[in-house]
């Protein structure tokens, strides 16, 4: 997928950028003021790449257990690992700066810690956020939940069906604009990120569908074009919130999706492009301890160039993980897999005739 659309790979980039950039009150945050929105792209993303990846193979009789296997075996390391640094840097948030009066509350460290390596949120009556140690929790969790769903119904999952579950979708995203005002929510608030995943994830998935087929017009832009539109909806150049937040992502991200399959990227830009998709999940998964633990050390509201070491320092870590944890154990992984063998591909997967 990426090597044929490496414009995605770079998207993927940006939408991670974008994410970091929202979550630093910095002077840099005005180029990211819609970056939560990036979540959406990541979902919408992942509904057409999951898609590409695995729906032959689960149509021609692929187990459940061994597609989540797959799943589980490319997000977890990572996303444990993110575990892992939100605990040790809340921890040392306490020691360092008791000042702050930073309490957990009332549910165990040990327990919260367990439910959230198995992707669970904690419980709400305890209060707090539903993923205390690692704000990027949420959205991992919706997605691999979501996979999992996705898996069990995929030889029922008809074109008619995804359309009838993206028009619900889009209403749940109509909810979450009008109950919170906008597209900024996560597991904890109306079921928000469930509700931002029903929409995207399988109008990712029917993009795909369609453009297998042929029916998918791709219309002939700029290669650029659909990255700088994916920058400038982040930044919020058009606005953030409300019915703003709507139009980005139930007509502006899959415009951008679809703009980004009319061109091949040059191998110069290929190269860039894929390191870019590579770090981006290193990035998204692993910054918000780094930066609660920033924030406690150096104060809320770094200036600009103080933000912008801090930035390059997380993209670089995040590189780093990717390169030297991430890669490495990906492999070994891959290597000591007993996992029965996928089936053949079949020659047209079943349910995706036309609309």
């Amino acid at each position: 997928m990426a090597a044929k659309y490496g414009t995605l790979d770079g998207l993927r980039g940006i939408a991670a950028i974008a994410v970091l950039l929202y979550h630093l009150e910095s002077p840099l945050h005005v180029a990211a003021e819609a970056g939560y929105l990036a979540v959406d792209l990541f979902f919408l993303m992942s509904g057409f790449v999951v898609a590409g990846a695995y729906e032959a193979r689960l149509l021609a009789g692929w187990s459940v257990g061994a597609f989540m296997r797959v799943r589980l075996r490319r997000l977890w390391p990572l996303y444990a690992a993110g575990l892992a640094l939100g605990i040790a840097c809340f921890e040392l948030i306490r020691v360092i700066r008791p000042d702050l009066g930073v309490v957990f509350p009332a549910m165990p460290v040990a327990v919260v810690a367990l439910l959230s390596l198995f992707f669970l949120p904690q419980l709400q009556p305890y209060g707090g956020p539903a993923f205390p140690f690692n704000a990027a929790s949420w959205s991992l969790s919706v997605e691999i939940f979501g996979n999992l769903l996705y898996a069990v119904f995929a030889r029922h999952l008809r074109n008619r069906l995804l359309v009838v579950s993206v028009a619900f979708g889009f209403a749940g995203l109509v909810l979450c604009i009008v109950q919170a005002g906008g597209l900024d929510v996560g597991v904890g608030k109306i079921g928000g990120g469930y509700l931002r995943f029903l929409f995207s994830f399988p109008l990712g998935v029917l993009l795909h569908r369609l453009h297998a087929i042929g029916r998918l017009p791709i219309p002939r832009v700029p290669p650029a074009l659909p990255l700088l539109l994916a920058v400038a909806i982040c930044a919020g150049v058009f606005g953030h919130g409300g019915v703003t937040d709507l139009v980005a992502v139930s007509l502006g991200f899959p415009a951008i999706l679809v703009m980004s399959l009319s061109h091949s990227s040059s191998p110069r830009l290929a190269r860039w492009f894929g390191w870019a998709g590579a770090v981006s999940y290193a990035l998204y998964v692993l910054h918000p301890p780094l930066i609660e633990l920033a924030v406690a050390l150096f104060g809320p509201h770094p200036g600009a160039f103080a933000a912008l070491i801090l930035d390059g320092a997380i993209i670089a870590f995040a590189a780093l993980a990717e390169r030297y944890f991430d890669r490495p154990l990906q492999r070994y992984l891959r290597s000591v897999d007993i996992a029965p063998p996928a089936p053949r591909l079949a020659e047209r997967a079943r349910g995706t005739e036309e609309i």
